[in-house]
């Protein structure tokens, strides 16, 4: 037999052990003193025996003689009893409740009052707190489904008032959407309560579970709760004591989403007198089985002394029971030791509690402390510092979209190659990027030029063809605000000699990826660009070269010198400055030279004077901008190849729109018209030829509406460069003055009609890939060249690639190697090879390879409002042109100009 002291302490020891909560896992853990066996060795044979805290389980414990214990393990506050310091003799962060039960009083309200002081404890009881306010009402809700779909519509406050609010603001709205808000938050409340749909019941979905004795084919909660007997005492006991428990053990889980659940170190200690039997049965029921963890240590007690059969000393008897529990061997004997009754004698209360006191680590041991990381402080940092940390993720990923033009998620190891510029985005992209304001056609274009790097992205695996990227860049924005048309139809063009190329078999047949690349709507950015274009290698792809480019200016010239620095071959497709082909010897265009362009001119003016149309008189109208040598070279070369003509030649300079105008630094003699819809106004009357060497978008626009407005009924006979096409490409913007005609000059060779002979396979491809191009008036068919030209680009370095691998020896391809390659496009050597384009022939020189195409298409076509472009007549190597569609003065063009 234990001394009277040995027995209080084990005693008080014991109760207090079954409070305390592992550090991992859960159940009943002897002392943090004994060791754990460590995991490495856990499966040798003979191993130390560990404490199995991973099997779940806490004994009812019974105490008979239990005196005034009951007031010691549960000491009420000092501060309300004005009594002097209590003595804590078990820890005193245990939440303890100790209701004082009546005889015969039922358990829903003995429940209340457990609920009511382990809420005092930090403890919540939403479950339980639903489940006793629709117990409240059951004898009103039983057989009303109805009647039990509104007492659970105002338990669900918070929902409810989202339904009444959404219902009165329905009065001030239309009434689509005054329908939607009067039936839908209500339907999708009813779904919410009836507990049957994941993710939208939450507490209703536990209380089906509970009501249906988890039958996942029950019906909703309304139909539950009408057919529950308010008359059933056991099955509300029941419905209470697991809403109760299910609480509990919620808040004791551990997991990243309940990380508060660490912070609970001790179970809940419960202690019921002589007269809380039934709940104590309902307990052991619910305990039977195993599996469910139910986080609480019960301890009930008699008054009165009960003889225990057994003759071993009782606190002997559980002393063993708990050293059993947790060193059992394997799943069964630890279930037996569980399922075991435990009925013990406390022993007798000593007069002083204070020795015992838990501050005395003598008896107990020193309780753990709950980690740091579970406190409120720990997760309100956290939380704080989480939504610090995705604020500023999405601040960065605003600014990142918005100064780089991005998509998706920022990621600081990633850039989009791309920056917003004033309203412009500039930079490199994939085609599945639009830098060009949004239009089903473009997004069209864009979508095969994807397709078709897809494409080849697939066929380069496993295969020896060549696979390189080439760059297409050109101004595909315009802070003008104009539709561009003719950027949508360069890329038409570069798109339709892709997916030929790539659709060719054979083994020198080059794999073509395209990278678009834009500029600004000036070609302000080339040169930076061009730098750029540098860091996009691609080891499997590498680019080999550029197509395209956009606008004779000061920036293009610059862009090209840049590209020509690093290696990079061009070949430009609308280009036509004379001074360009000097700038690099990496340079190409398909397109023929301002000099060509500007004879083309004068002979025209002198046809047209020959017939009497005109005066031989001529006024020359042209951008007055220094950066752009395309207006101030065609300008210079057409008042020259005029005046030779014996025309009597003024020119007449105007300010392109956004530009400043002349200031007190003007210097130049020629007369100053205004902006461009001043000097139309200004071509009024005159009898000559009025010939405009500026921009097409927007300048010419602003021009001919100009003209409209002073003389519509008889406007002056106008021939505009070749950069007019621009304004032809788009006919919803040309057919805003339809009542003005106009020539002008063009690189392409008009296509027939949509279902007609072509002259070539290019058309019947673009027709055929993007049918919107058949629309007669419509978005397409604008007859303007710039898909031909870029066709022709585009092929044409392709031809240089395509040369490479089909050499005897085979050379590898890089930009120097294709560079080499477009110097041999020319017909006179036997290894030459002249390229037939969709806008004529591509002959790079009769003896010796140069940098522009020889004697290349010129044609003057007239237009009228969104009428179809008309051919007047054409000059150049154009295959299949008869006698009829070429001028006859064709044969007399000059050789410097062929």
């Amino acid at each position: 037999m234990l001394d009277d002291p040995a027995r209080v302490g084990n005693f008080i020891h014991t109760i207090d052990r079954l409070c305390r909560r592992p550090a991992r896992g859960e159940g009943v853990q002897d002392s943090p003193h004994v060791a754990r066996r460590p995991l490495l060795t856990g499966w040798r044979e003979g191993a130390e025996a560990r404490q199995h805290t991973d099997r779940k389980g806490i004994p009812l414990v019974r105490l008979s003689e239990a005196g005034a214990w009951p007031q010691a393990l549960a000491p009420k506050s000092p501060e309300n009893f004005g009594e002097k310091a209590v003595t804590h003799v078990i820890s005193p962060d245990i939440p303890r409740a100790h209701p004082d039960i009546q005889p015969g009083e039922p358990v829903p309200r003995i429940l209340a009052r457990v609920v009511a002081e382990l809420r005092s404890n930090r403890l919540r009881f939403p479950r339980y707190r639903l489940t006793a306010l629709l117990v409240e009402q059951l004898a009103e809700t039983h057989g009303g489904e109805e009647h039990a779909r509104r007492v659970l519509r105002e338990a669900d406050r918070n929902w409810g008032w989202g339904v009444d609010t959404a219902s009165t603001g329905a009065e001030h709205v239309p009434f689509p959407i005054n329908l939607l808000l009067r039936l839908v938050p209500g339907f999708l409340h009813d779904l919410r309560l009836s507990g049957r749909v994941p993710g939208l019941g939450g507490r209703f979905r536990w209380l089906r579970r509970a009501l249906s004795q988890d039958d996942r084919a029950a019906p909703g909660v309304p139909a539950l709760l009408a057919g529950l007997d308010p008359d059933d005492d056991k099955r509300v006991s029941r419905l209470l004591l697991r809403a109760f428990l299910d609480d509990l053990t919620r808040q004791y889980r551990r997991s990243p989403s309940h990380v508060r659940g660490a912070a609970h170190v001790f179970y809940p200690l419960l202690l019921l007198n002589e007269h809380g039997d039934e709940l104590v049965e309902l307990m052991a029921e619910r305990r039977a089985d195993l599996d469910r963890f139910d986080p609480v240590v019960v301890v009930s007690y008699t008054a009165d002394a009960v003889q225990i059969e057994d003759d071993e000393e009782p606190l002997w008897t559980l002393i063993r029971w708990r050293r059993e529990l947790v060193t059992a061997d394997d799943a069964a004997t630890w279930s037996q030791v569980l399922r075991n009754p435990l009925a013990i004698s406390a022993p007798p209360l000593p007069s002083d509690l204070s020795r015992y006191d838990v501050g005395d680590r003598t008896w107990v041991p020193p309780a753990r402390v709950a980690p740091w990381w579970s406190s409120w402080v720990a997760i309100t940092l956290f939380w704080m510092a989480l939504a610090g940390a995705a604020g500023a993720y999405a601040g960065q990923t605003a600014a990142w979209h918005r100064n780089a033009c991005a998509t998706g998620l920022w990621t600081p190891w990633s850039e989009s190659g791309r920056q917003l510029t004033g309203t412009e985005c500039v930079g490199v992209a994939e085609p599945g990027y639009l830098f060009a304001p949004g239009n089903a056609e473009m997004r069209q274009v864009q979508a095969v030029l994807q397709q078709e790097n897809e494409r080849a992205a697939r066929l380069s695996e496993g295969s020896d063809r060549p696979y390189v990227t080439i760059v297409y860049l050109a101004a595909l924005t315009s802070s003008d605000n104009d539709t561009l048309a003719a950027a949508r139809e360069g890329l038409a063009g570069v798109a339709i000699a892709q997916k030929r190329q790539n659709s060719a078999a054979g083994p020198s047949e080059p794999l073509v990826r395209i990278l678009l690349a834009n500029a600004g709507g000036r070609m302000q950015h080339g040169s930076r660009i061009a730098r750029l274009l540098l860091r996009y290698q691609d080891g499997q792809a590498p680019i080999v070269g550029v197509v395209g480019l956009d606008q004779s200016r000061q920036e293009t010239v610059a862009a090209i010198q840049e590209l020509g620095k690093a290696g990079l071959p061009m070949v430009a497709s609308t280009l036509s400055a004379d001074r360009l082909v000097n700038e690099s010897p990496f340079y190409f265009q398909v397109a023929p030279q301002n000099s060509r362009q500007a004879w083309m001119a004068a002979a025209f003016a002198d046809s047209l004077a020959g017939k009497g149309e005109v005066a031989r008189r001529a006024r020359v109208y042209y951008s007055h901008d220094e950066t752009d040598y395309y207006a101030a070279n065609l300008k210079s070369r057409v008042v020259a190849n005029l005046r030779e003509s014996r025309f009597a030649v003024e020119a007449h300079r105007f300010t392109p729109i956004g530009l400043a105008k002349p200031g007190a630094g003007d210097r130049s003699e020629d007369p100053y018209a205004g902006d461009p819809r001043d000097a139309g106004v200004s071509a009024c009357g005159f009898d000559g030829l009025v010939y405009f060497a500026g921009r097409g978008i927007p300048d010419f626009a602003e021009f001919v509406k100009g003209v409209a407005d002073k003389c519509a009924s008889s406007p002056p006979v106008i021939l505009g460069g070749d950069d007019v096409t621009r304004y032809v490409a788009d006919v919803r913007v040309r057919a805003a003055v339809g009542g003005i005609g106009y020539y002008y000059e063009s690189f392409a060779v008009a296509p027939s009609k949509c279902g007609q002979p072509q002259r070539h396979d290019f058309y019947a491809e673009l027709f055929a890939t993007f049918p919107f191009e058949c629309k007669e008036p419509g978005p397409g068919r604008t007859l303007d060249g710039h898909a031909a030209l870029s066709y022709d680009a585009t092929e044409t370095m392709i031809t240089a690639i395509r040369r490479l691998g089909g050499m005897r020896h085979r050379v590898p391809v890089n930009s120097y190697t294709v560079w080499r390659q477009l110097g041999t496009l020319y017909t006179a050597d036997p290894a030459g090879h002249a390229i037939e384009g969709a806008t004529g022939a591509l002959d790079f020189g009769a003896s010796s390879p140069r940098q522009y195409p020889l004697d290349k298409a010129v044609l003057i076509l007239h237009v009228k409002g969104a009428e179809r472009p008309t051919q007047i007549g054409a000059c150049g190597n154009i295959t299949g042109a008869t006698d009829d569609e070429l001028f006859p003065w064709c044969d007399s063009i000059p050789e410097r100009y062929r």
